[in-house]
């Protein structure tokens, strides 16, 4: 591993006895160490002229190749053949163009087929696509755009030398979109670009909005995210697609790691950091924040963030790359099982990523899940570690703790151990666990007689509590869910919130024992209710009715759930108001649930720079109130959600003289 520095000191505890009250390690199943390193990915701009890319491309080779990535997203270029002779690295092949003949670009895929790891559908149609007039067949967003992914998916499916290359499905800029795009399901995995924003990683996990182009009665399909991460431009927050804060070198250096175990533990396919470097021509760091994304400065030298990932990448892998051969060496298969485990102490901001080696050693990954970087003061956030003491059910012949990074240092070890005190940072630690004993052989009981229960949004399984397993896991496309709880009628439950109506969920209950056996999966699909809310404006009113100009006029809407179910709970229901096409104040109060047939009054309580109210302007003005502004909802019907009024404001009478 290349350069590992410290951050815990960890202490050694003789007292092995678990005293009354405390929690007993729970066994969770780990999966391959490999399988983490497959998931990384980062954007590329090899057809990107004046840029990095292009002026200084043997030091970019080398610096991806050094990074340890096995698969970049771009156009392909003739750069990936040498990538690929070189370090091994394949891509995640865009096909963002309409006008290229079918055939064409099938003999180009067929051509290149040991370079694709997946091929896109078209990037951020709705951005894209409807600034640019891209049209398919004559049809532009959002008709194009979807029957291309549906041709591009048949396609493909249909060239016996292609049809076994993952296709992702197409992207959307700005969230809610999705829903126009509905029903489209010609892909093999979905896609979101999933930018934090300058928040902490865990804040961009969204499992709803890149679902919203399947359409009601899909198969939920496994997730991606090919793009995702920070810029370092803290002079603007201006983006292509937006506004975006961004952070310091040392705030990306934390985030960047964790980004990525967050989204591993979440299941997603692939995790593709945007991006290896700079991709704006003659632009410098801090003057546009697309000049700031990625690893790599606009000169080409690393920033901390890539250091931190080149660790941790080089401290997970397992596989090599023999460049005479052309072929990744990777180690025979294995089956992975379960460390007991627990972190006393530790509050829920710590989360955890655990791994297995085919030596059998486990890697468990820990940090504190916290802001790290204040976006209003533009400042990084001294965050103090957590006191963490880990506790193995079984001990260890040895255990490391290090920290990726970019200063080399000494790593603490420790010998015949099972309890640890840990100083758990805002950044990732690597916990290398070898355990003293190996696991027995013996099989565990698959879960059976599996019940189910469904509502609009939810999901309730239960099964007998067999003998022999002391943890039972439930798991979505490798998303770990939960631990199902011991109920007093001698089975097991476990529910899931937050679904989309009308949508099969496949999942998977495995069993662990604290010996580390793990058993095979027990699968099960369960389909939610076919109902939805939909929420209309009934009325849509001011305060005072009839206002003179210069008042400041409170603007009211009456909301309706004329649909079959009732809004998430918890889930706000916001309404926009807008003059004239302009939005002037909102409401962001009120909380679901909102029952079927149920109305409600709000009026606005915020609004851009804190106002809730707006100053009356002679003239005949167009009064619009829209529910559900931001698409935090999914309704039966999405285009229903505005209302409009007249509003005249009489101008004062002229002066008498």
């Amino acid at each position: 591993m290349n350069g590992c520095r410290c951050a815990v000191l960890a202490t050694v505890l003789l007292a092995q006895v678990v005293r009354a009250g405390e929690e007993l390690p729970v066994p969770e199943p780990a999966r391959p160490a490999d399988s983490f390193v497959q998931m990384i990915g980062v954007a590329t701009h090899f057809n990107y002229r004046d840029t990095m890319y292009d002026g200084r491309w043997e030091a970019v080779r080398d610096l991806l190749g050094g990074l340890g990535v096995r698969t970049i997203r771009d156009d392909l270029s003739p750069r990936h053949d040498e990538l690929w002779e070189k370090y091994g690295i394949r891509v995640i092949a865009i096909d963002d163009d309409p006008a290229t003949p079918w055939e064409q670009k099938l003999r180009q895929w067929r051509e290149k087929r040991h370079l694709l790891a997946a091929i896109e559908g078209p990037n951020e149609v709705n951005g894209g696509w409807k600034k640019l007039g891209k049209t398919y067949h004559g049809r532009g967003w959002p008709e194009g755009p979807r029957e291309f992914q549906d041709d591009l998916y048949s396609a493909i499916k249909a060239d016996a030398a292609l049809k076994d290359i993952p296709v992702i499905a197409a992207s959307t800029a700005y969230k809610g979109d999705g829903s126009r795009l509905a029903p489209l399901r010609s892909f093999d995995i979905a896609n979101t670009h999933s930018y934090p924003a300058g928040a902490m990683p865990s804040e961009s996990l969204d499992f709803r909005d890149p679902y919203l182009l399947l359409g009601r009665g899909a198969i939920l399909p496994p997730l991606a995210a090919t793009e995702t991460g920070y810029h370092t431009c803290l002079a603007s927050s201006q983006v292509i697609a937006g506004t975006q804060a961004g952070v310091s070198h040392e705030a990306q250096r934390k985030y960047l790691p964790r980004l990525l175990a967050e989204y591993f533990d979440a299941g997603f396919r692939w995790t593709v950091l945007y991006e290896l470097g700079a991709g704006r021509p003659r632009k410098a760091e801090q003057e546009d924040p697309e000049a700031a994304f990625g690893l790599l400065m606009p000169d080409a030298s690393p920033k901390p963030a890539y250091f931190a990932l080149r660790d941790l990448i080089a401290s997970v892998a397992e596989s090599r790359w023999d460049a005479s051969a052309r072929q990744w060496v990777r180690p025979a298969p294995y089956r992975t099982g379960a460390l007991a485990f627990t972190l006393r102490g530790a509050p829920p901001s710590v989360h955890h990523t655990l791994l297995q080696r085919s030596d059998g050693s486990f890697l468990l990954l820990l940090w504190n899940e916290v802001p790290g970087f204040d976006r209003k003061a533009r400042k990084d956030i001294a965050n103090a570690p957590v006191p963490v003491r880990l506790v193995l059910a079984q001990k260890a012949a040895e255990v490391t703790v290090v920290t990726p990074g970019g200063q080399a240092a000494p790593c603490a070890r420790f010998t015949d151990v099972s309890t640890i005190d840990l100083q758990v940072p805002d950044e990732v630690l690597v916990v290398t666990i070898k355990p003293a004993a190996p696991i027995p052989s013996g099989g565990l009981p698959l879960a059976g007689d599996v019940a189910s229960q469904a509502s609009p949004t939810s999901i309730t399984l239960d099964w007998p509590a067999y003998p022999g397993p002391d943890a039972w896991w439930v798991y979505l496309h490798g998303r770990k869910l939960g631990q199902a709880a011991p109920g007093t009628d001698g089975r097991l439950h476990f529910t899931l919130r937050d679904l989309l109506p009308a949508t099969t969920y496949p999942l998977e209950i495995i069993a662990a024992s604290r010996d580390g056996r793990v058993s095979d999966p027990a699968r099960i699909a369960v389909a939610t209710i076919d109902a939805f809310p939909d929420l209309v404006i009934r009325d849509v009113k001011t305060a005072p009715a009839n206002p003179r100009p210069g008042e400041e006029v409170r603007f009211l809407a009456t909301v309706e759930n004329t649909g079959s179910a009732p809004t998430g709970e918890g889930v706000t229901i916001g309404v926009k108001f807008s003059i004239d096409g302009k939005t002037v104040c909102w409401n962001d109060a009120l909380r679901g649930p909102l029952a079927p047939g149920r109305k409600v009054e709000v009026s606005a309580n915020n609004g851009p720079q804190g106002r809730s109210t707006w100053k009356a302007v002679p003239g005949s003005h167009t009064l619009t109130a829209q529910v559900d502004d931001v698409n935090r909802l999914i309704e039966s019907d999405e285009l229903n959600n505005t209302a409009s009024a007249t509003l005249d404001v009489a101008a004062p009478p002229p002066s008498q003289p």
